[in-house]
């Protein structure tokens, strides 16, 4: 199977970069199986399809493990054909536009943001890992962040801890499903225009702005263009790297 083939699914896609990435794959030629716990993601499909690309919604919540489990009737006839994976859902609470510190934080508010970021990564990934490792080509590819690489002021420890998480673990699949032409790659978003950074509020956000080389937040679309590399065959021999897209805001 060739990249050009290939069905994606995308988790996390009812807006911001996950709409983005989705956007981006089905202009690229691909099906796009939209997932998202919100019910938006049902107009998000429809603005794609009005476009002609070839995009089907799915609304369930990651963390939930039998809802999971139904992906493939969800999928229907695209399911033996998903050659392409990315893992963007994640949550990262805040009260006010702040994050909780540690000292803070309820026990409950730590479990849903593991529960959905990092549990519920695991979840999609092992139960697409039959039809993705079974062409002989596949991609997957996971969403970490910036505070997955250093300590970032906005997210709580909870979001940092389940991106940091991430990260390793995609280290290990990568090795697991290699013999199987599958490639797995981290893109770590630093600070993006989106509905989770407008949480934190215009004057925090002005000032981090500042702080970052090129001076200005990333744009969602230029997330989606570093999955779109990732996806394609030219990224053929990346596998367990991670693409920084952060305006220079973090240069390890």
């Amino acid at each position: 199977m060739s990249s050009n083939d290939a069905v994606a699914l995308v988790t996390g896609a009812a807006r911001g970069i996950g709409a983005a990435i989705a956007a981006r794959l089905a202009r690229d030629g691909r099906k796009v199986a939209m997932l998202d716990a919100d019910p938006a993601v049902e107009q998000a499909a429809r603005g794609l399809q009005e476009k002609c690309c070839r995009v089907r919604p799915i609304c369930l919540d990651i963390a939930d493990r039998d809802a999971v489990l139904a992906l493939p009737e969800h999928m229907g006839d695209w399911w033996p054909h998903l050659s392409i994976l990315v893992n963007n859902a994640g949550i990262s609470p805040k009260h006010n536009g702040r994050k909780s510190a540690i000292a803070d934080m309820s026990f409950e508010e730590w479990r849903r943001v593991l529960d959905v970021n990092l549990s519920g990564t695991f979840l999609v990934t092992q139960t697409c890992l039959p039809p993705l490792t079974s062409h002989g080509w596949g991609r997957i590819i996971i969403i970490t962040s910036q505070a997955a690489r250093t300590r970032t002021p906005v997210p709580g420890a909870h979001y940092a801890a389940t991106k940091a998480g991430l990260t390793g673990f995609a280290r290990v699949l990568a090795a697991e499903v290699a013999a199987a032409g599958v490639t797995v790659n981290c893109v770590a978003p630093g600070r993006i225009e989106s509905d989770m950074t407008a949480e934190a509020g215009g004057e925090l956000n002005a000032t981090l702005a500042q702080a970052i080389p090129l001076g200005r937040y990333g744009m969602a679309e230029e997330v989606a263009g570093a999955v779109a590399f990732l996806a394609s065959g030219d990224a053929g021999y990346c596998t367990g790297s991670i693409i920084d897209v952060n305006g220079g805001n973090f240069m390890p």
